[in-house]
């Protein structure tokens, strides 16, 4: 009897679960692991500013199905036959001998998952400048649940009074709405010359007054220059020009 194909997938956000399914259909004899660093998997993130904003409060929402049943290990075993392996680290990849060792983040537990073909959907980590201050505590991203809980945590406490967003891309205006309705004063910083650089400046322009128009301001063309903090706490974010924001938290987009 021939062996089973082995697929083995790392990461299991979003491109991983898709690449790990898709690979089953075409292969429904194949045995498909996905290794996931997280606790949790097939995360809906570009949901995330909306639960951070209290738009929606069920945090499961971002990992279920349009039926309301979460993603997690046991769904995609009784749902399509996939084995998913969570809060597990790849440590090595032995592509001579075709296996992959991983450990297990709650036990410790290192072992080794063959495979035939391999697929890395790690994704990308946020870009993080170096610059003074970078790890005070109050300097974030919204890039993972992670991010996404402890910024929903800041909304509901409301204890910060004044935030500045690094970024005017998309995820940065995302996430200046999503604080700013959590009633938190938003400073948007563009090192452009406008935000959305992606569009014409007359559309840029429409959508740079309404931001404003919502009581966030927004400063381009300046770039970041670190981070103050005292007693290991973030308390303003420095421009190049010399500029200081007085803030509590800083979310890097």
């Amino acid at each position: 009897m021939a062996q089973k194909k082995r697929i083995v997938v790392i990461g299991g956000s979003a491109a991983g679960p898709k690449a790990a399914a898709r690979a089953k259909r075409l292969a429904p004899d194949a045995e498909v692991t996905i290794i996931q660093k997280a606790p949790e998997m097939s995360m809906a993130s570009c949901g995330y500013p909306y639960f951070v904003g209290g738009v929606f409060n069920n945090r499961n929402a971002l990992l279920s199905t349009p039926y309301g049943e979460v993603r997690d290990p046991h769904f995609f075993v009784n749902t399509k036959g996939i084995t998913a392996r969570t809060e597990t680290e790849v440590l090595t990849i032995d592509r001579q001998c075709n296996l992959v060792q991983c450990r297990d983040l709650n036990s410790g537990t290192v072992d080794e998952v063959p495979y035939d073909k391999l697929i890395i959907a790690t994704g990308a980590k946020p870009r993080k400048p170096a610059v003074p201050g970078i790890d005070l505590d109050g300097v974030t991203t919204l890039q993972s649940m992670r991010d996404a809980d402890f910024l929903r945590k800041i909304r509901d406490e409301g204890a910060i009074k004044k935030a500045v967003v690094i970024g005017g891309g998309l995820i940065g205006i995302e996430t200046c709405e999503a604080l700013q309705l959590s009633g938190i004063d938003i400073t948007v910083i563009e090192m452009l010359p406008q935000i959305l650089m992606f569009l014409d400046w007359e559309l840029a322009e429409l959508l740079e007054n309404h931001v404003r128009s919502k009581a966030a301001n927004v400063i381009t063309d300046v770039k970041l220059a670190g981070f103050i903090g005292e007693n290991g706490k973030l308390t303003a974010v420095r421009l190049e020009n010399g500029t200081e924001l007085p803030c509590q938290l800083a979310v890097l987009a």
